[in-house]
Protein backbone atom coordinates (compact mmCIF):
# COMPACT_ATOMS: atom_id res chain seq x y z
CA UNK A 1 0.00 0.00 0.00
CA UNK A 2 1.31 3.03 -0.43
CA UNK A 3 2.53 5.26 2.33
CA UNK A 4 1.07 8.56 0.33
CA UNK A 5 -2.34 7.28 -0.35
CA UNK A 6 -3.13 6.04 3.58
CA UNK A 7 -1.83 10.09 4.34
CA UNK A 8 -4.08 11.46 2.10
CA UNK A 9 -6.80 8.76 3.04
CA UNK A 10 -6.99 10.02 6.35
CA UNK A 11 -6.88 13.22 6.13
CA UNK A 12 -9.87 13.24 4.09
CA UNK A 13 -8.67 13.82 0.68
CA UNK A 14 -8.71 10.70 -1.34
CA UNK A 15 -11.75 10.18 -4.27
CA UNK A 16 -13.93 8.04 -4.11
CA UNK A 17 -12.46 5.01 -5.54
CA UNK A 18 -9.33 5.54 -3.50
CA UNK A 19 -11.12 5.23 -0.40
CA UNK A 20 -12.54 1.63 -1.62
CA UNK A 21 -9.12 0.95 -2.51
CA UNK A 22 -7.57 1.91 1.07
CA UNK A 23 -11.13 0.14 2.57
CA UNK A 24 -10.38 -3.04 0.30
CA UNK A 25 -6.58 -2.94 1.30
CA UNK A 26 -7.47 -3.23 5.57
CA UNK A 27 -9.80 -5.83 4.94
CA UNK A 28 -7.67 -8.28 3.11
CA UNK A 29 -4.85 -7.90 5.68
CA UNK A 30 -3.90 -11.26 7.66
CA UNK A 31 -2.62 -10.71 11.55
CA UNK A 32 1.39 -12.71 10.34
CA UNK A 33 4.28 -11.34 12.23
CA UNK A 34 5.26 -9.37 8.94
CA UNK A 35 1.78 -7.79 8.78
CA UNK A 36 1.16 -7.49 12.22
CA UNK A 37 4.89 -5.18 12.41
CA UNK A 38 3.87 -3.52 9.45
CA UNK A 39 0.51 -2.89 10.58
CA UNK A 40 1.81 -1.45 14.19
CA UNK A 41 3.63 0.28 12.14
CA UNK A 42 1.11 2.06 10.28
CA UNK A 43 -1.78 2.45 13.69
CA UNK A 44 1.08 4.09 15.98
CA UNK A 45 2.09 6.85 12.58
CA UNK A 46 -1.64 7.47 12.80
CA UNK A 47 -2.01 7.99 16.30
CA UNK A 48 0.67 10.14 16.18
CA UNK A 49 -1.17 12.29 13.50
CA UNK A 50 -4.60 12.39 15.07
CA UNK A 51 -2.81 14.35 17.76
CA UNK A 52 -1.56 16.70 15.00
CA UNK A 53 -4.96 17.64 13.29
CA UNK A 54 -5.85 20.66 13.69
CA UNK A 55 -9.51 20.94 15.47
CA UNK A 56 -10.30 17.24 15.01
CA UNK A 57 -13.03 16.03 16.50
CA UNK A 58 -14.25 12.30 15.33
CA UNK A 59 -17.36 12.99 17.12
CA UNK A 60 -18.69 16.03 15.22
CA UNK A 61 -17.36 14.59 12.18
CA UNK A 62 -19.46 11.54 13.20
CA UNK A 63 -22.59 13.99 13.89
CA UNK A 64 -22.30 15.80 10.38
CA UNK A 65 -21.88 12.20 8.53
CA UNK A 66 -25.14 10.70 10.57
CA UNK A 67 -27.19 13.94 9.23
CA UNK A 68 -26.17 13.38 5.85
CA UNK A 69 -26.93 9.91 5.25
CA UNK A 70 -30.09 10.66 6.60
CA UNK A 71 -32.34 8.82 9.45
CA UNK A 72 -32.68 5.46 8.00
CA UNK A 73 -29.13 5.32 9.79
CA UNK A 74 -30.49 6.57 13.28
CA UNK A 75 -29.34 3.05 14.89
CA UNK A 76 -25.88 4.43 14.40
CA UNK A 77 -25.45 5.70 18.21
CA UNK A 78 -22.49 8.26 18.84
CA UNK A 79 -20.91 5.85 21.55
CA UNK A 80 -20.14 3.80 19.10
CA UNK A 81 -17.53 6.51 17.55
CA UNK A 82 -16.57 7.66 20.96
CA UNK A 83 -14.87 3.72 22.04
CA UNK A 84 -12.02 3.73 19.72
CA UNK A 85 -9.86 1.80 21.36
CA UNK A 86 -10.86 -2.43 20.04
CA UNK A 87 -10.07 -5.04 22.28
CA UNK A 88 -7.25 -6.57 23.25
CA UNK A 89 -8.17 -9.98 21.54
CA UNK A 90 -9.09 -8.25 18.01
CA UNK A 91 -7.15 -9.04 15.27
CA UNK A 92 -4.42 -6.08 14.40
CA UNK A 93 -5.66 -4.75 11.42
CA UNK A 94 -9.71 -4.49 12.68
CA UNK A 95 -7.68 -2.31 15.40
CA UNK A 96 -5.73 -0.55 12.84
CA UNK A 97 -9.50 0.29 10.94
CA UNK A 98 -10.97 1.54 13.84
CA UNK A 99 -8.15 3.74 14.83
CA UNK A 100 -7.44 5.02 11.76
CA UNK A 101 -10.52 4.47 9.23
CA UNK A 102 -13.16 5.39 11.77
CA UNK A 103 -12.50 8.80 13.45
CA UNK A 104 -9.90 9.90 10.61
CA UNK A 105 -11.92 9.25 7.09
CA UNK A 106 -15.81 10.08 7.72
CA UNK A 107 -14.84 12.49 6.27
CA UNK A 108 -13.95 10.44 2.51
CA UNK A 109 -16.86 8.13 3.37
CA UNK A 110 -19.45 11.00 3.68
CA UNK A 111 -18.16 11.62 0.22
CA UNK A 112 -19.41 8.34 -0.64
CA UNK A 113 -22.78 8.08 0.89
CA UNK A 114 -23.48 11.91 -0.44
CA UNK A 115 -22.37 11.58 -4.05
CA UNK A 116 -22.82 7.80 -4.19
CA UNK A 117 -25.42 6.30 -7.13
CA UNK A 118 -28.71 7.42 -7.08
CA UNK A 119 -28.36 10.46 -4.95
CA UNK A 120 -29.91 13.53 -6.50
CA UNK A 121 -27.47 17.11 -6.69
CA UNK A 122 -29.49 19.71 -5.31
CA UNK A 123 -28.76 22.56 -7.62
CA UNK A 124 -29.36 26.18 -6.08
CA UNK A 125 -29.73 29.98 -7.61
CA UNK A 126 -29.06 32.97 -6.47
CA UNK A 127 -31.56 35.97 -6.86
CA UNK A 128 -30.24 39.54 -6.54
CA UNK A 129 -31.71 43.07 -5.91
CA UNK A 130 -28.37 45.21 -6.93
CA UNK A 131 -27.98 48.90 -4.85
CA UNK A 132 -30.37 50.84 -5.72
CA UNK A 133 -33.19 48.71 -7.10
CA UNK A 134 -36.01 46.99 -5.26
CA UNK A 135 -37.26 43.24 -6.53
CA UNK A 136 -40.31 40.91 -5.73
CA UNK A 137 -39.76 37.51 -6.46
CA UNK A 138 -42.33 34.93 -6.92
CA UNK A 139 -41.46 31.47 -5.30
CA UNK A 140 -43.24 28.27 -6.76
CA UNK A 141 -44.86 27.09 -3.85
CA UNK A 142 -47.02 30.61 -3.68
CA UNK A 143 -45.03 32.61 -1.37
CA UNK A 144 -43.48 35.93 -2.36
CA UNK A 145 -40.20 37.90 -1.53
CA UNK A 146 -39.78 41.80 -1.79
CA UNK A 147 -35.97 42.10 -1.59
CA UNK A 148 -34.69 45.36 -0.80
CA UNK A 149 -31.74 47.42 -2.12
CA UNK A 150 -28.51 45.41 -2.35
CA UNK A 151 -30.44 42.26 -1.21
CA UNK A 152 -30.19 38.39 -1.97
CA UNK A 153 -31.49 35.30 -1.52
CA UNK A 154 -30.76 31.83 -2.45
CA UNK A 155 -32.15 28.62 -2.79
CA UNK A 156 -32.59 25.24 -4.36
CA UNK A 157 -33.96 25.16 -7.79
CA UNK A 158 -36.78 22.59 -6.77
CA UNK A 159 -37.98 24.80 -3.89
CA UNK A 160 -41.18 23.51 -2.51
CA UNK A 161 -41.10 20.15 -4.05
CA UNK A 162 -39.76 18.55 -0.89
CA UNK A 163 -38.64 21.60 1.63
CA UNK A 164 -39.00 25.05 1.85
CA UNK A 165 -35.56 26.86 2.76
CA UNK A 166 -34.13 30.05 1.77
CA UNK A 167 -30.66 31.78 2.61
CA UNK A 168 -31.18 35.44 2.63
CA UNK A 169 -28.23 38.45 3.23
CA UNK A 170 -29.75 41.70 3.26
CA UNK A 171 -33.24 43.02 4.38
CA UNK A 172 -36.17 40.96 2.67
CA UNK A 173 -40.09 40.50 3.87
CA UNK A 174 -41.74 37.45 3.04
CA UNK A 175 -45.21 36.93 2.49
CA UNK A 176 -45.41 32.53 3.17
CA UNK A 177 -48.28 30.42 1.73
CA UNK A 178 -49.75 28.08 4.16
CA UNK A 179 -47.87 24.63 3.76
CA UNK A 180 -48.44 22.86 7.05
CA UNK A 181 -46.67 19.88 5.81
CA UNK A 182 -43.75 22.01 4.41
CA UNK A 183 -42.56 24.69 6.98
CA UNK A 184 -40.98 27.74 5.44
CA UNK A 185 -37.53 28.62 6.91
CA UNK A 186 -34.93 31.45 6.19
CA UNK A 187 -31.71 31.09 7.76
CA UNK A 188 -29.64 34.53 7.98
CA UNK A 189 -25.95 34.38 10.01
CA UNK A 190 -26.54 31.92 12.47
CA UNK A 191 -30.76 32.11 13.49
CA UNK A 192 -33.29 30.44 11.37
CA UNK A 193 -36.88 32.12 10.84
CA UNK A 194 -39.48 29.10 10.62
CA UNK A 195 -43.38 30.01 9.67
CA UNK A 196 -46.17 28.26 7.76
CA UNK A 197 -47.85 31.12 6.48
CA UNK A 198 -47.67 34.22 8.00
CA UNK A 199 -45.47 37.63 6.89
CA UNK A 200 -42.28 39.05 8.27
CA UNK A 201 -39.29 41.44 7.70
CA UNK A 202 -35.71 39.86 8.63
CA UNK A 203 -33.05 42.24 8.01
CA UNK A 204 -29.69 41.05 7.94
CA UNK A 205 -26.86 43.62 6.88
CA UNK A 206 -24.22 42.69 6.62
CA UNK A 207 -22.26 46.23 7.77
CA UNK A 208 -24.78 45.60 10.94
CA UNK A 209 -24.13 43.61 14.10
CA UNK A 210 -27.79 42.84 14.62
CA UNK A 211 -30.17 40.50 12.72
CA UNK A 212 -33.70 41.59 13.45
CA UNK A 213 -36.85 39.34 12.74
CA UNK A 214 -40.25 41.51 13.02
CA UNK A 215 -43.64 40.07 12.58
CA UNK A 216 -46.21 41.48 10.60
CA UNK A 217 -48.91 38.48 10.86
CA UNK A 218 -48.89 35.00 11.71
CA UNK A 219 -46.57 33.15 14.06
CA UNK A 220 -43.04 32.68 13.44
CA UNK A 221 -40.37 30.53 15.47
CA UNK A 222 -36.77 32.08 15.77
CA UNK A 223 -34.03 29.41 16.64
CA UNK A 224 -30.12 29.77 16.79
CA UNK A 225 -28.57 27.16 14.82
CA UNK A 226 -25.90 25.51 16.67
CA UNK A 227 -23.54 22.16 15.22
CA UNK A 228 -25.55 19.93 17.28
CA UNK A 229 -28.35 21.08 17.80
CA UNK A 230 -30.80 24.34 17.28
CA UNK A 231 -31.84 26.63 20.55
CA UNK A 232 -34.93 28.39 20.66
CA UNK A 233 -34.84 31.90 21.00
CA UNK A 234 -38.58 32.82 20.91
CA UNK A 235 -42.35 32.26 19.17
CA UNK A 236 -43.11 36.20 18.06
CA UNK A 237 -46.52 37.36 17.86
CA UNK A 238 -47.51 40.10 15.28
CA UNK A 239 -46.47 43.41 16.46
CA UNK A 240 -42.54 41.82 18.12
CA UNK A 241 -39.51 41.88 16.64
CA UNK A 242 -36.61 39.62 17.92
CA UNK A 243 -33.03 41.57 17.48
CA UNK A 244 -30.04 39.26 17.81
CA UNK A 245 -26.34 40.46 18.18
CA UNK A 246 -24.34 38.01 16.19
CA UNK A 247 -21.07 38.34 17.51
CA UNK A 248 -22.34 37.65 21.49
CA UNK A 249 -25.10 35.36 20.58
CA UNK A 250 -27.78 37.65 22.94
CA UNK A 251 -31.32 38.59 21.73
CA UNK A 252 -34.07 40.60 23.18
CA UNK A 253 -37.77 40.50 21.67
CA UNK A 254 -39.76 44.05 22.01
CA UNK A 255 -42.58 45.41 20.07
CA UNK A 256 -41.64 47.53 17.00
CA UNK A 257 -43.21 50.61 14.90
CA UNK A 258 -44.45 49.03 11.56
CA UNK A 259 -44.08 52.66 9.92
CA UNK A 260 -40.61 52.67 10.41
CA UNK A 261 -39.09 48.61 9.60
CA UNK A 262 -41.58 48.43 6.84
CA UNK A 263 -42.15 51.58 5.10
CA UNK A 264 -39.20 50.41 2.89
CA UNK A 265 -41.70 48.21 1.17
CA UNK A 266 -43.60 51.32 0.35
CA UNK A 267 -40.44 53.36 -0.91
CA UNK A 268 -40.14 55.43 2.45
CA UNK A 269 -36.77 55.93 3.50
CA UNK A 270 -36.29 56.52 7.45
CA UNK A 271 -33.62 57.45 9.58
CA UNK A 272 -34.19 57.29 13.66
CA UNK A 273 -31.08 58.63 15.64
CA UNK A 274 -28.55 57.70 12.93
CA UNK A 275 -25.14 58.50 12.59
CA UNK A 276 -23.44 60.22 9.12
CA UNK A 277 -21.78 57.10 8.72
CA UNK A 278 -25.43 55.17 9.01
CA UNK A 279 -26.87 57.37 6.66
CA UNK A 280 -24.40 57.50 4.05
CA UNK A 281 -24.35 53.67 3.96
CA UNK A 282 -28.29 53.73 3.79
CA UNK A 283 -28.14 56.74 0.92
CA UNK A 284 -25.75 54.69 -1.22
CA UNK A 285 -27.68 50.98 -0.83
CA UNK A 286 -30.88 53.17 -1.69
CA UNK A 287 -29.80 55.10 -4.41
CA UNK A 288 -27.11 52.93 -5.95
CA UNK A 289 -24.37 55.43 -5.62
CA UNK A 290 -21.06 55.59 -3.71
CA UNK A 291 -20.78 58.86 -1.21
CA UNK A 292 -17.63 60.52 -0.09
CA UNK A 293 -17.78 62.57 2.63
CA UNK A 294 -15.34 65.63 3.11
CA UNK A 295 -16.04 65.04 7.34
CA UNK A 296 -12.94 68.02 8.21
CA UNK A 297 -12.98 66.23 11.42
CA UNK A 298 -16.47 65.95 11.96
CA UNK A 299 -17.68 62.94 14.33
CA UNK A 300 -19.84 60.80 12.16
CA UNK A 301 -21.70 58.88 14.88
CA UNK A 302 -22.07 62.29 15.88
CA UNK A 303 -25.03 63.24 13.71
CA UNK A 304 -28.20 61.66 15.63
CA UNK A 305 -30.30 62.04 12.52
CA UNK A 306 -33.86 61.04 12.31
CA UNK A 307 -35.84 62.01 9.01
CA UNK A 308 -38.48 60.60 6.62
CA UNK A 309 -38.66 60.96 3.06
CA UNK A 310 -41.41 59.04 0.28
CA UNK A 311 -40.02 58.46 -2.97
CA UNK A 312 -38.09 61.08 -3.45
CA UNK A 313 -34.71 61.52 -5.76
CA UNK A 314 -31.72 61.76 -4.14
CA UNK A 315 -31.14 65.22 -4.61
CA UNK A 316 -33.59 66.19 -2.69
CA UNK A 317 -33.00 64.13 0.25
CA UNK A 318 -29.18 65.38 0.13
CA UNK A 319 -30.93 69.11 0.52
CA UNK A 320 -32.99 68.25 3.05
CA UNK A 321 -30.60 66.21 5.59
CA UNK A 322 -27.55 68.94 4.09
CA UNK A 323 -30.05 71.66 5.17
CA UNK A 324 -30.00 70.22 8.70
CA UNK A 325 -26.79 68.98 9.59
CA UNK A 326 -25.02 71.66 7.35
CA UNK A 327 -23.21 70.36 4.13
CA UNK A 328 -23.40 70.53 0.40
CA UNK A 329 -23.08 67.96 -1.82
CA UNK A 330 -22.02 67.34 -5.48
CA UNK A 331 -22.68 64.77 -8.02
CA UNK A 332 -21.44 63.13 -11.01
CA UNK A 333 -22.99 60.32 -12.61
CA UNK A 334 -23.09 57.69 -9.49
CA UNK A 335 -20.46 59.47 -7.19
CA UNK A 336 -21.69 61.98 -4.96
CA UNK A 337 -19.53 63.78 -2.20
CA UNK A 338 -20.39 65.82 0.35
CA UNK A 339 -19.14 69.06 1.84
CA UNK A 340 -19.23 69.99 5.39
CA UNK A 341 -20.05 74.01 5.82
CA UNK A 342 -17.18 75.65 7.61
Amino acid sequence: MDSRLLDRFYKGECSDKEVRQVLHWFGEQQPDLHKEQELNAIWQEAAQRTEEVPGHDAGQVFRKLRAQIGEEHEQMEAGNVVKLSPPANMPLWIKVAAAILLPLCLIGLLKLFSSGAGSAKVVYQTIEAAPGVKKTVYLADGSTVKLNSGSSISFARNFGEESREITLRGEAFFEVAKDSLRPFVVRTGGISTQALGTSFNIDYSSYEGTITVALATGLVKVEQDGQAHKQLLSHLTPGQQLAYDKASGQYAVAPFEKSEVLAWKEGVLTFRKASMDQVIRELENWYGVRIEADTEGEQVDAWNYTGEYHQETLESVLDGIGFVKGFTHTRSGDQVKIMLNQ
